[in-house]
């Protein structure tokens, strides 16, 4: 047909005429082959040859728009027939130039992914939902052919951008689709559209757990979304950030009752026990109820007289991280009925309900007592009070508060030692490092002639700051961010539509060579200000550990306070070594380590 065609046409007529069929044939076959993959049975119907020019011509970066006239339809997918003679009546004069084609945005359902998901999609409505947070082992593992495990690290994820490249489509688990993005200028796009009621997704399990088996009120802080999250936020923020300045010296006397029970723990070798992980959970604890209760319950003393109390809470906060990893990561089961995993959860969720509520009736009697809730203006003033009582003055619901509490029990808790369980082996592998803050500590306290850690001291410590942040690039609490897009945007070229689920795969961004030189490596200097040239080359958008506007962390500012404590203490007290095989991450809904934290804390003096 090609032949015919080209019989009465000119020299430029014929080169292009090839280009355009030869685009056209490429095109058409592909599309054909993919429609006979999804269904084997469905027939092609014909193509009208103007509409498939048009569309070739368009979105080619290969040849210059031409206009073109068909005198008829030719259905391409029938036999050539040789007595068809209509020719195309090209003219040189309508080539115009490439840098003035505006390009036409490529539709949503271009987007690639893995295909096994769309053989599967018209079966989920038969299965329970899939976890908001991220997928289950089980179709990773079809993913990948079996040679990945989830709930291990991030290298799932990495391997689909590997894969289908930077903008990954899923289909199907969730009412819309889900797109996953690494690269900092798609998640800018995503961040910069998002509203003050920006959505992100909840853990589903505690949503469930707050408001069908103890029947609450509201999902609880992390799965709040929109008017009810601005609420929660604008009255906790401030009594937050004051209540974590006015306790830093109870927050420095934890720290150094670590110090003293590492001393205890230690064997002749000057190691801590493979359970040295549960010691940071002891330490997480114990600031968590300085700060929001006021109160030393001596979860870092053996001979503590509220070692009953002290038990059910951390086992309860084990147990409660464990299992609820197992219920969000895999198929939820327990929306039908209540599963053995999700039993084990609601029963430590309970204990620790339990003990919340406790404090919460204990600080509003002590209210009610003193008439405090008559002097509001006054009461914020006074730095005696714990977080739990400013909220009650706050005015927030009781209700509210216990979820908010549980919230952050079991995540923020986890995340902070978790973090400071990573920075610790950075610097314990990192000996020249080490050394460079421990003159930084040393300098800072001499000069002010203080021997505990102060607010202000905390503030002249730049190269801590940037070892913490640089720990955080490299082993951030959670590994993603999420959004629901409250309007259209473009990424990569791709229209993706209001409504559609949104995963960041910060983790990855944040070693990304093109931003980050050696993104490997731990390398604190990267972040100090007087490099201000590669400092300020690093995009906005490439770090996120605490998340990102209305939706970041609530607990950023304790979360770094109590790092920042801690480290400077065990720096300068110790110097710490770890002699075993490298630690990485794996993800149970927070990036915690993969092997025991064997530390060395040798005595400095």
């Amino acid at each position: 047909m090609i032949h015919c065609l080209m019989r009465r046409s000119t020299v430029v007529a014929r080169h292009v005429s090839l280009q355009i069929y030869g685009t056209c044939f490429y095109r058409l076959t592909t599309k054909l082959a993919n429609t006979l993959t999804a269904n084997k049975e469905e027939k092609c119907a014909p193509l009208n040859t103007n509409d498939i020019i048009t569309t070739t011509v368009t979105q080619s970066h290969a040849i210059p728009t031409i206009t073109a006239t068909v005198a008829k339809a030719m259905p391409l997918l029938e036999a050539v027939n040789p007595e068809i003679t209509e020719d195309f009546e090209i003219s040189a004069s309508k080539i115009v130039s490439l840098d003035h084609v505006d390009k036409a945005p490529l539709p949503f359902e271009d987007i690639p992914g893995p295909m096994i998901l769309k053989l599967w999609e018209k079966y989920w409505k038969y299965v329970p939902l899939l976890g908001t947070q991220l997928f289950c082992s089980l179709l990773i593992s079809r993913f990948t052919q079996g040679r990945l495990f989830w709930n291990r690290n991030i290298t799932p994820i990495k391997y689909l951008f590997d894969e289908y490249g930077c903008i990954v489509r899923i289909n199907g688990p969730f009412m819309n689709d889900i797109i996953m993005i690494h690269r900092p200028e798609h998640i800018a796009e995503v961040l910069k559209q998002e509203s003050k009621s920006a959505i992100r997704s909840g853990i589903d399990i505690l949503q469930h757990y707050h408001l069908n088996h103890r029947k609450c009120r509201s999902a609880g802080a992390f799965s709040l979304q929109s008017s009810e999250w601005l609420e929660v936020k604008e009255k906790i923020d401030r009594p937050l950030h004051e209540t974590i300045s006015n306790y830093i010296g109870e927050l420095n006397s934890v720290c150094g009752e670590l110090v003293k029970r590492i001393r205890n723990i230690r064997n002749r070798q000057d190691e801590v026990p493979a359970n040295f992980h549960q010691e940071l959970t002891v330490w997480g604890l114990e600031c968590f109820y300085v700060v929001m209760f006021n109160r030393h319950l001596g979860f870092l003393d053996s001979t503590s007289k509220s070692m009953s109390e002290i038990t059910k809470v951390i086992n309860a906060l084990i147990t409660a991280h464990t299992y609820m990893a197992r219920c969000e990561t895999g198929f939820q089961v327990w929306r039908f009925f209540e599963t053995p995993f999700a039993r084990k959860l609601f029963a430590a969720c309970d204990i620790l309900d339990e003990i919340i509520g406790k404090y919460i009736r204990q600080a509003q009697n002590k209210l009610q007592a003193s008439s405090l809730t008559k002097q509001v203006e006054s009461i914020n003033e006074k730095k005696n009070l714990s977080l739990l009582e400013k909220m009650i003055i706050q005015s927030i619901h009781l209700n509210d508060i216990a979820t908010l509490l549980m919230d952050m029990i079991i995540l923020g808790v986890q995340a902070v030692i978790n973090c400071e369980a990573f920075l610790l082996y950075f610097l314990a592998r990192n000996p020249r490092i080490q050394k460079r803050l421990y003159d930084e500590i040393t300098s800072v306290l001499l000069k002010t002639d203080q021997t505990t850690l102060t607010k202000e001291s905390l503030k002249n410590m730049p190269y801590l700051k940037a070892c913490i942040k640089e720990s955080l690039r490299l082993r951030p609490a959670f590994p993603y961010l999420t959004r629901l897009l409250s309007s259209a945007i473009s990424l990569h070229g791709y229209t993706i539509p209001k409504g559609t689920f949104i995963i960041m795969a910060n983790q990855i961004t944040s070693q990304r060579e093109e931003h980050f030189e050696d993104p490997g490596k731990y390398q604190p200097e990267r972040w100090l200000k007087q490099d201000e040239h590669e400092h300020n080359s690093y995009q906005e958008y490439s770090c996120l550990p605490f998340g990102h506007g209305v939706r970041s962390c609530l607990g950023k500012d304790m979360a770094e306070i109590q790092m920042m404590l801690l480290t400077a203490k065990l720096v300068r007290e110790f110097t710490i070594e770890y002699d075993y095989a490298d630690i990485q991450s794996r993800f149970l809904m927070i990036n915690v380590p993969n092997k025991s934290l064997r530390f060395r804390f040798l005595d400095r003096n």
